[in-house]
């Protein structure tokens, strides 16, 4: 009952929010070439430590064709937000 209701009052925080509280700060070890988007964006822009250098962060990110706009945009989405439109 407890998970249930935790997994119920993340989906309406955003990122930004979850960050805030102390959630998503682990230091992300992967290569950038396995990060997800949002990792790539949270290592870049949102002080989110890393064991990687920004120059292969950034060149993946690059790579990808992401935008900071996208990041802030991203950060920013309810997390049950962004579950909706990945099923759409």
């Amino acid at each position: 009952m407890t998970i249930s209701l935790v997994a119920i009052i993340l989906q309406g925080c955003s990122n930004q929010q979850a960050s805030a509280v102390g959630m998503r700060q682990s230091t992300v070890t992967q290569y950038p070439q396995n990060m997800s988007n949002i990792e790539l964006c949270e290592t870049l822009y949102f002080s989110r430590s890393t064991t990687q250098t920004k120059a292969s962060i950034g060149a993946e990110f690059n790579k990808r064709g992401l935008k900071r706009s996208w990041c802030v945009e991203q950060n920013n989405k309810l997390y049950i937000t962004r579950v909706i439109d990945s099923v759409l």
